[in-house]
């Protein structure tokens, strides 16, 4: 299996189409965080760096060295991480006990400190999902256009 770099763009194949995001970081605990790139397209993308400079949905963490072995994914090539791209110091996670909302939990990316709140402010909702996605929810909020604005 080939190794991966940061600036690695794969492309996911889901019901709707193909989708593409770009590995930016690997954390020690969490594994690797790639930025899920706008669209879907209907046949595989002659993939451009273009493309790459668009801001990105959101992030998430994703097994992606898992995820290249078992064939879900294919890597189209790497580019170079836009230079405007930063790191984000909190990531967000929904709350719940027994299936029922009790705010939100702001985690600092580096201490895991977790801040609870009942509300996010406008800046807390552009706060992408803490967690590691599988490629099953991966490719399901892919085909149905997911973003933290639906995320409430």
């Amino acid at each position: 299996m080939a190794r991966l770099k940061i600036g690695d763009v794969f492309e996911i194949t889901t019901t709707k189409g193909k989708g593409y995001f770009q590995y930016v970081h690997k954390d020690e605990m969490m594994g690797q965080l790639i930025r899920l790139l706008p669209n879907l397209y209907e046949e595989s993308h002659i993939f451009e760096s273009e493309l790459v400079k668009e801001k990105e949905m959101y992030l998430v963490h994703f097994p992606l060295g898992s995820a290249l072995e078992q064939k879900v994914v294919r890597i189209k090539g790497n580019y170079e991480v836009p230079r405007d791209f930063v790191l984000p110091k909190k990531f967000r996670s929904k709350h719940t006990i027994k299936g029922e909302f009790v705010g939100w939990h702001i985690i600092d990316y580096e201490t895991l400190a977790r801040e609870k709140v009942q509300e996010l402010t406008n800046e807390q909702k552009q706060l992408s999902p803490w967690g590691t996605w599988n490629d099953t929810l991966l490719k399901e909020r892919m085909e149905h256009g997911w973003t933290l604005n639906d995320w409430t």
